[in-house]
């Protein structure tokens, strides 16, 4: 007995642990400085992620050279990643050494190859941070904002030509210097590379764009004060979260997101997903449903879980929100021009109003199982045929009234 227990516990905790996320970045120095893939790592842990990060990233380098580097594609052969992070080189980002479109090509060579053996991978384009040159001490910031949009501009036509979403870091970076022009996320003056902070920063950015949500509280600070951490994080949530389509995220990928609203006992669903071609819901295992949208009426109060599962070409998104049902009533059910009687019903029911009216019976779980367009202010239906339960009575006026059959 013992012993089953043992692995009854083992098995129990093993189901709680996420499945783990292997996540690859491939650049160079701007990618490899302060460990940035390992903070990415451990923030990404912090939020309750099962993230393994790698990198590859000579310095000095950039899609000329890994589009033809053989130890890129043996990375990409020989392993099945969840995430993959592309760098172009500093130059290429700002579509100096190199015509945008050629830095397309190649870094579409590497896509076909994460494609043909992580077909599921999400791929993202790293938008690097600028550096600050300054003559004699004195910053010239104008350049730097100059170049950052240049950045921006390159990336941005790359993600298009790609397909693929791009992580904003240089426009985090951007945001602290619109209104701090410091050496809060560098070392020095004339040095593109960031300091700790700035990669931090970065890492912070890739959260919120890979994951859609929140980065704000990691309690991972990588070695930044505690309110550093705290202003980075909120950094990558606003630049990130509140200008999606800016940074192209959803606009080519697989994801799964919904919204809801909650009428008392009545939560209606809408679906925000994109790219997919199939949909299931899980309400909290009460439903399983392949409808785009749909409204559900809780019968029980208290924490619901609903889970929203988008499929793609084999590949699949999903995204699981709770819900808090605190009340059974909804002052939509209890219009006092509309009535229904006997209640409970047995083999018959009387529904009268002070108007001429249409209507539909909806059970527990939204789904319409009688209707009539008499259009009259009287009617006597049937109800031999509706199985035991809790039904809802909606009239073409929105009005709401709850019997029960037994």
């Amino acid at each position: 007995m013992k012993l089953k227990f043992i692995i009854l516990c083992f098995f129990t905790s093993i189901i709680l642990i996420p499945a783990q996320e292997k996540t690859l970045f491939i650049g160079n120095s701007m990618t490899y400085f302060n460990n940035m893939p390992n903070l990415f790592q451990e923030i990404a842990n912090s939020k309750g992620k099962n993230v393994q990060a790698e990198y590859y990233a000579p310095g000095g380098t950039g899609f000329i050279n890994h589009h033809v580097d053989n130890n890129v594609y043996n990375l990409l052969r020989n392993n099945v990643w969840t995430n993959v992070i592309l760098q172009p080189g500093t130059s290429e980002s700002a579509g100096v050494s190199w015509p945008v479109n050629t830095t397309i090509q190649r870094g579409q060579r590497m896509i076909d190859s994460i494609r043909k053996y992580s077909p599921c991978a999400k791929i993202f384009l790293y938008q690097i941070p600028y550096g600050i040159k300054a003559t004699n001490n004195v910053p010239d910031y104008n350049d730097y904002f100059n170049i950052q949009t240049k950045i921006k501009d390159s990336i941005t036509k790359m993600a298009h030509g790609l397909r693929i979403p791009l992580i904003p870091a240089g426009e985090s970076a951007r945001n602290h210097f619109s209104s701090s022009q410091d050496l809060l996320l560098h070392s020095s003056y004339n040095d593109v590379h960031p300091n700790l902070n700035g990669s931090y920063l970065v890492a912070c950015t890739a959260f919120t764009t890979i994951y859609q949500e929140n980065v704000n509280v990691s309690n991972y600070l990588g070695g930044v004060t505690q309110g550093n951490a705290t202003y980075f994080q909120g950094i990558a949530d606003n630049v990130t979260l509140t200008n999606r389509s800016n940074w192209l995220i959803n606009t080519y990928n697989l994801n799964a997101d919904f919204v809801f609203q909650i009428n008392g006992p009545q939560v209606t669903f809408n679906n925000q997903s994109s790219n997919y071609t199939t949909v299931e819901w899980n309400i909290n295992n009460e439903v399983i449903s392949g409808d785009i949208n749909l409204t559900h009426t809780f019968t029980e109060t208290g924490t619901k879980t609903v889970t929203l599962k988008v499929i793609k070409d084999g590949c699949q998104s999903i995204i699981t929100k709770t819900i808090d049902i605190q009340t059974l009533s909804n002052p939509l059910f209890e219009q006092v021009s509309l009535v229904a009687y006997p209640n409970p019903a047995k083999s018959h029911l009387s529904i009268n109003n002070n108007k001429n009216f249409t209507f539909n019976i909806i059970n527990v779980l939204g789904q319409v199982v009688y209707t009539n367009n008499e259009n009259k202010s009287n009617y006597i239906i049937q109800t031999d045929n509706l199985i035991n339960g809790v039904y809802f009575i909606l009239t073409n006026f929105d009005e709401k009234i709850k019997f029960i059959k037994n």
